[in-house]
């Protein structure tokens, strides 16, 4: 891992001295280039998060050389910290950065519903909003680079797709460690990985605030432990675990309960017509707007 010496206040400085434009003229009149990765794609326990970050091409030299952004892996907690700060002091003046979190009860939901969705999908979806959400905000994105998920030339194929159902056009470059090669993935790779290690926080202090629920990688130890001895009544564990994962699927299997998962979709033909609850003889006597069905299937 990097040791980074990095100052702040400095940095912020040299790059905003060198850029005369208003952050409004630089979304006007130059071309942007995006970058995209995420964190969190293989923890059982809390959300994974998506990011974009994106600057003016004319600026890139300057940007990249003087906050020497590197993939979130490389370094430490306190350098992505500091590096994150850069961001964010920069964010709205000559970049910006946009975030996507997807909750483990949205990932457990799409992959354990009747029309499943994997997570590649997920992935690549949440990508092609992201970048959506910037060209409908005004921004001139001709360049994309993003960390590949799955296949390259399926996912360049899909976002090139959804570029084109916009009208838009774009140079895409789709790469296996995109995030160590690319400035702007690099930028989006802190973004995220630091926007999650905060909700990962937020959740702990919700579910275990006396002790630690470790990063929510199954090989973790803390996460393990805490997995191992959480058994909440009827549910099993908090909303915060991802029910989808394998992991999860052993521990409940491990522990015999049989859990049977139903969209709401699959579950309504299952509970029919309202009409089959009643009585043929005096139906018209009953006040259909006083009766709640509730129906839970586990």
């Amino acid at each position: 891992m990097k040791k980074q010496q990095i100052d702040t206040e400095e940095i912020v400085k040299q790059v905003l001295s060198n850029v005369p434009e208003s952050f409004e003229e630089l979304k006007q009149n130059f071309d942007w280039q995006l970058g995209i990765d995420e964190a969190g794609r293989g923890p059982v326990l809390g959300p994974m998060l998506y990011a974009a970050c994106y600057w003016p091409t004319k600026y890139h030299k300057l940007i990249t050389e003087t906050c020497k952004f590197v993939d979130s892996k490389q370094i430490n907690e306190v350098a992505r910290d500091k590096l994150f700060d850069v961001l964010t002091q920069l964010k709205g003046k000559v970049l910006t950065f946009e975030t996507r979190e997807l909750t483990a009860e949205y990932l457990s939901k799409n992959q354990l519903a009747h029309l499943t969705i994997n997570l590649n999908d997920i992935s690549h979806n949440t990508a092609a909003e992201l970048i959506q959400s910037a060209i409908s905000k005004g921004y001139k994105i001709t360049e994309i680079f993003v960390d590949t998920v799955g296949p390259k030339q399926t996912y360049k194929n899909f976002l090139q797709g959804k570029l084109q159902e916009l009208g838009k056009e774009a140079n895409i470059v789709v790469e296996e460690k995109a995030d160590s090669k690319y400035a702007n993935v690099s930028a989006a790779s802190i973004c995220a990985k630091v926007t999650r290690d905060y909700r990962i926080t937020q959740i702990q202090q919700e579910i275990l605030p006396n002790d630690s629920i470790g990063s929510g990688y199954p090989g973790d130890p803390k996460t393990k432990k805490y997995l191992e001895f959480t058994n909440i009544p009827f549910f099993v564990y908090p909303k915060y675990v991802r029910f989808s994962w394998q992991t999860i699927k052993t521990i409940i299997n491990d522990r015999d309960l049989n859990i049977d998962y139903k969209d709401e979709q699959e579950a309504s033909k299952l509970v029919g017509k309202i009409s089959n609850y009643l009585p043929a003889k005096n139906q018209a006597n009953y006040n259909y707007r006083s009766l709640t069905f509730s129906n839970c299937i586990l």
